[in-house]
């Protein structure tokens, strides 16, 4: 598949997970997307065919504490700054999912990447924006 289809593909879901997100628990809706910005970020590691140390799943766990460590920092904020923070972590994993290379030992298929990052960085936006 395509990179750009790829990517609209992912974009369109993300703008519905924070439609739904939205609709569904306005009050909570950060934490729902820090919560989920978390989950994306075990896909890396959890795709991987062998536990076995190597330079990407390094990277891979790096990603994911970090994405905790953000959700974290989330719920200590007041409401603006927690869309803030979390949309910056959607916006940070875009990045990761266009230049980390997961290497031979991942299941993760070749259009998962830029799906990841159009859903990403939709998320982002209306983080900042709705």
């Amino acid at each position: 598949m395509d990179n750009a289809v790829s990517a609209a593909i992912g974009a369109v879901a993300g703008i519905g997970t924070d439609v739904f997100t939205e609709r569904l628990a306005p009050k909570h809706r950060a934490m729902a997307l820090a919560g989920g910005l978390v989950v994306a970020a075990a896909i890396y590691p959890l795709a991987r065919k062998e536990r076995q140390p190597s330079a990407p799943l390094a990277r891979e766990i790096v990603g994911l504490v970090a994405a905790g460590a953000l959700a974290s920092l989330a719920a200590r904020e007041t409401p603006t700054n927690a869309r803030n923070v979390v949309a910056a972590g959607w916006a940070a994993h875009a990045v990761f999912d266009m230049v980390h290379d997961s290497g031979e030992g991942s299941r993760i298929p070749s259009w998962y990447p830029a799906m990841c990052a159009g859903y990403d960085l939709a998320v982002a936006g209306r983080l900042v924006t709705a």
